[in-house]
C-alpha cells in the first residue's frame, strides 16, 4: 500500500487552492494500492466542510489533523508521496517523492526588493520574502515533480526562478444544470477580501457597474457571490461595498451553499472578472490571475465570460470566439453591451465556452493526474 499524503496550510480559505488539493485527493484515492490522506493544522476545519465547499465525496480519503510543524514533518517523512501547496513555506521532509504545488506566479524576489519593501515599511512580506526564496530553491532543487495551474505561471517561474513546472490545470467542475433560464444578470464569484495577491477588484467592478447601470447596462443585475473571513480588514472591505452599491441592484452572495452558486452560474448571462487590474504584468505577475477557475465553471453554465486581458484569463479565454477580454473600464462596459444588444452570434459564444470548459473536466484532469504520479509509485 503506498501513502500519499496532501498538505496545505490554508485549508480554512475555501478558495481555487484548496478546490484544487481536494479533488487531486479524490482522483488520487481511486488508484489501486492508494492511503491519501489529507493533512491539516487548522483544527476548526473539519473534513465534512472541505466536502460541502467542493461537492466532493471524500470517503476514501482520511483526513488528519496535526498540532505542530515537528508532528507534520514526522508525517510526512514516512509517506511515498507527500504533495504540498504553500505560498511561502517549504517543507523539507525525507518522503520518498516531494509534489510542490505553486500557486502564485512570483515576481522576481532577490536582496534588493526584499530591502525596497523594508523601507516601505512592509517587514511581513519581506520577511516572507525571504522565505520565498528557500521555497523556490527547495522546489527547483529537491522536488520530484513541481506542479503549476497554467502556461501563464510556468513561464513566469521558469523566467524568475528557474523553476521548470508542469501544467497540471484545475480540474473544473459542471455547473450546468437542465431547466434553468438565463436572466439579465451579470456574475461574479471568488473570494471577497482585499489582499497583495489576486485581488478580485470587486470595487472596480461594482463602479462599473454603477457607471452603466442607468445606460448601458439599464435593466440588469449584479450578483457577487464568494468566501469571505470573518477577521475585521475583510468584514470593513465587505462593508464598504454593501454600503457603495446600497442604491444599484447589486447582490453579495457571501459563504452561500454550493446550490446557491450552481443556480447563480445557470441563470447568469455575463461573467466578469478583474484581478490584475491596473497591474503591470512583468513586475508583478502575482497580482494577476494565475488560472481563473471561475471563469471556466461559468463558461460550464453557458456564461459568457467578459474578463481582463491579463495573466491566465487569456489562457482560458480567445476574444470574440468564446468570450470577451478587456483592458479598461470603457470595455469592459462596451463588451458587455454588446452581449446585452446582441451585437455578436449570442448562441455561437455559448456554445463555444461550453466547449472550451470541456478541456478543463474532471475526465481530462484524472487522466493527466495518472499520466503525471504513476511513475512516482515505481
Amino acid at each position: 500500500m503506498k501513502t500519499l499524503l496532501i498538505y496545505t496550510p490554508t485549508w480554512y480559505a475555501f478558495g481555487g487552492g484548496e478546490k484544487y488539493l481536494i479533488l487531486l485527493a479524490e482522483v488520487l484515492s481511486g488508484l489501486k494500492d492508494t492511503s491519501v490522506v489529507m493533512l491539516s493544522e487548522n483544527h476548526e476545519i473539519q473534513k465534512s466542510a472541505l466536502e460541502k465547499f467542493s461537492d466532493v465525496d471524500l470517503s476514501n480519503v482520511q483526513y488528519k489533523l496535526v498540532h505542530n510543524s515537528r508532528e507534520l514533518d514526522t508525517l510526512a517523512g514516512d509517506a511515498d508521496v507527500f504533495i504540498n501547496l504553500s505560498t511561502f513555506r517549504a517543507v523539507k521532509t525525507s518522503a520518498r517523492k516531494i509534489v510542490q504545488v505553486l500557486q502564485i506566479p512570483y515576481g522576481k524576489i532577490g536582496p534588493a526588493t526584499i530591502l525596497k519593501k523594508m523601507l516601505h515599511g512592509e517587514l511581513k512580506e519581506a520577511g516572507k520574502d525571504i522565505y520565498r526564496l528557500q521555497l523556490h530553491s527547495f522546489a527547483r532543487k529537491q522536488a520530484s515533480l513541481v506542479l503549476v495551474y497554467s502556461e501563464f505561471v510556468r513561464d513566469v517561474l521558469l523566467r524568475n526562478f528557474g523553476i521548470n513546472g508542469t501544467v497540471l490545470y484545475p480540474p473544473i467542475q459542471d455547473y450546468s444544470r437542465p431547466g434553468i433560464s438565463k436572466k439579465n444578470i451579470i456574475l461574479s464569484v471568488g473570494r471577497i477580501f482585499r489582499g497583495l495577491y489576486n485581488d478580485k477588484r470587486y470595487d472596480i467592478l461594482t463602479e462599473a457597474f454603477r457607471r452603466a447601470s442607468h445606460k448601458e447596462l439599464s435593466g440588469w443585475e449584479y450578483h457577487i457571490a464568494g468566501s469571505a473571513a470573518q477577521d475585521p480588514a475583510t468584514s470593513e472591505y465587505l462593508e464598504s461595498l454593501r454600503n457603495e452599491n446600497k442604491n444599484y441592484p447589486v447582490y453579495f452572495h457571501v459563504n452561500e451553499p454550493y446550490e446557491s452558486l450552481v443556480r447563480l452560474y445557470n441563470e447568469a448571462s455575463v461573467f466578469w472578472h478583474a484581478a490584475g487590474y491596473n497591474v503591470d504584468e512583468e513586475t508583478n505577475p502575482e497580482n494577476t490571475e494565475h488560472f481563473g477557475m471561475t471563469t471556466i465553471e461559468s463558461m460550464s453554465a453557458k456564461c459568457i465570460p467578459v474578463v481582463i486581458n491579463k495573466g491566465g484569463q487569456r489562457e482560458s479565454v480567445s476574444h470574440g470566439v468564446d468570450g470577451f477580454l478587456w483592458s479598461s473600464i470603457d470595455e469592459l462596459i462596451a463588451r458587455t453591451s454588446d452581449i446585452i444588444n446582441v451585437r455578436c452570434d449570442l448562441e455561437d459564444i455559448r456554445r463555444n465556452a461550453r466547449k472550451r470548459y470541456e478541456d478543463f473536466d474532471l475526465d481530462h484532469f484524472q487522466r493527466n493526474v495518472v499520466e503525471l504520479f504513476s511513475p512516482l509509485f515505481k
